[in-house]
């Protein structure tokens, strides 16, 4: 939890000016400040990578895990939450006489007596994201929400009282699996506690003692905009407990004006349309369906071009054609997964004797578990590659010099001969045989009989005729 003091800046819109909870949030960031907010390069350091033993290497590899390379829709998702948060806290103005009748009002309760500036009409809307699993929409939220201080302190505005001493922006839960109300209610209200720094509140054992319990605590908090996650569990059935759930949310959005956030895997936006009331207000603060980038994207060829100096290995591999495309197709695009098979790569060669990255090293490296997984095999990709050219891709790491627009250098990089890797299987299937030979080398050197005479020839860079004078060599196999 971030929790900081208020600073105001003059809002944009003149209906939102004179309004403390809107002003202390941070100005607005363009397209290029976004992304490099957003980002996170894990720096390479160059003396651990040539002088550390295998052991310490593989340690550094695991950075790999922090590397955050935004994708152009984080640009989007930005200026909607910064929109929704915005309209949800327009009509809340706590300096207001409308917002006090909010603050002691539950529900459609309202004073005979009108407030002199009107009664309290919310105006926060709803946000949905879905997307494949692995596809970065908790990741992209969790980085966009961090940008942002959960916690606002607030204790003079233009010389007087604000009205609110703390302002919570954001709160992030999970969807619960039986689709309980109760347990929803529960989860925001210990967050709440949690991030005011209060005793944790006992739930009221009632439903509707309940109901007042969470609404008055988001009202005092001034909760700027609740995240629901994992929203694919939100099945609805002849039960009704889905629909119940939908219903208490959206009365949180109607009568507390508080906007929201649903995120979910696919089919959740299939589970949404099948009620037209609960689609057109789910969708009503924007709608993104994060899919795994084409080949020839920007997004891809950013991420890839960050990605690939990651190397904590003794050999420094360039990132060819050939190379980019393997882990494209491996991984579907799959930046997670694509993440996690570069890493178990570096891993299984480091220490190995020899630790160049090949295609067929990346094959190896595919995690079963998610590769085979039902809704990853079902994973359609825009594979739409140029003609493949032994030309490796010019890769920068200079965190100064480079920025996250993913404008990757377009300039033709010279020919050179790439040699065929002879330690190293072709074929995926022989991975794991080879790699177990190539860790075990020096054991199984010494159970070579003749195992002086190799090490000989090795330290004098002779080549295998040399073996002819000791009379170990093999020319005619089938004659001998």
């Amino acid at each position: 939890m971030r929790k900081v003091f208020a600073r105001y800046n003059e809002a944009i819109l003149p209906e939102h000016r004179g309004n403390p909870l809107i002003e202390a949030l941070p100005p607005l960031l363009d397209d290029t400040e976004i992304l490099m907010a957003m980002s996170n390069f894990p720096p390479l350091d160059e003396f651990i990578r040539w002088n550390e033993s295998a052991s310490v290497r593989e340690h550094y590899v695991d950075r790999i895990k922090h590397f955050r390379c935004p994708q152009t829709n984080y640009i989007e998702c930005y200026k909607y939450l910064t929109r929704i948060i915005r309209d949800g806290y327009a009509p809340r103005n706590p300096l207001k006489r409308s917002t006090q009748q909010y603050l002691h009002y539950y529900g459609d309760e309202r004073p005979d007596i009108e407030p002199v500036d009107g009664y309290f009409h919310p105006n926060a809307d709803t946000l949905t994201i879905v997307g494949t699993s692995g596809s970065g929409k908790t990741t992209m939220l969790e980085q966009i929400l961090g940008h942002f201080p959960q916690v606002i302190q607030h204790t003079q505005y233009n010389g007087i009282y604000p009205g609110v001493s703390d302002q919570v922006i954001w709160v992030k839960v999970n969807c619960p699996y039986n689709a309980s109300v109760r347990e929803l209610c529960e989860s925001i209200l210990l967050i709440l506690d949690n991030v005011l720094g209060l005793e944790p509140t006992k739930p009221a054992s009632r439903n509707g003692g309940l109901a007042r319990q969470i609404a008055q605590r988001i009202k005092a908090a001034f909760l700027g905009v609740l995240v629901i996650d994992e929203m694919q569990r939100l099945k609805f059935s002849r039960t009704g407990g889905e629909s119940t759930l939908i219903d208490f949310l959206h009365e949180i959005v109607d009568s507390l004006g508080v906007s929201l956030v649903f995120c979910g895997n696919h089919p959740f936006e299939e589970t949404l349309s099948k009620k037209l009331r609960i689609a057109r207000r789910a969708e009503s603060g924007g709608f993104m369906n994060i899919s795994p980038p084409g080949f020839n994207t920007t997004d891809w060829q950013s991420f890839i071009h960050y990605l690939w100096p990651l190397q904590w290995t003794n050999v420094e591999t360039p990132l060819t054609q050939e190379l980019n495309e393997t882990l494209f197709l491996l991984s579907k695009g799959n930046m997670a997964i694509a993440q996690m098979i570069y890493r178990r790569a570096q891993m299984m060669v480091i220490g190995s004797g020899n630790e160049v990255i090949n295609r067929a090293l990346l094959r190896s490296a595919v995690p079963r578990l998610s590769a085979s997984s039902e809704e990853f095999t079902d994973t359609q990709i825009n594979v739409t590659l140029p003609p493949s050219k032994s030309i490796p891709v010019s890769v920068h790491n200079d965190e100064h010099s480079a920025t996250v627009t993913g404008n990757v250098n377009k300039q033709k990089a010279s020919s050179i001969i790439v040699f065929g890797d002879l330690s190293r299987p072709q074929h995926s299937e022989l991975a794991d045989k080879t790699m177990k030979v190539l860790n075990a080398f020096e054991e199984n050197m010494s159970q070579v009989e003749y195992s002086s005479v190799f090490r000989t020839l090795a330290n004098e860079n002779k080549s295998f005729a040399h073996l002819s004078a000791y009379g170990l060599l093999c020319i005619a196999p089938v004659f001998e």
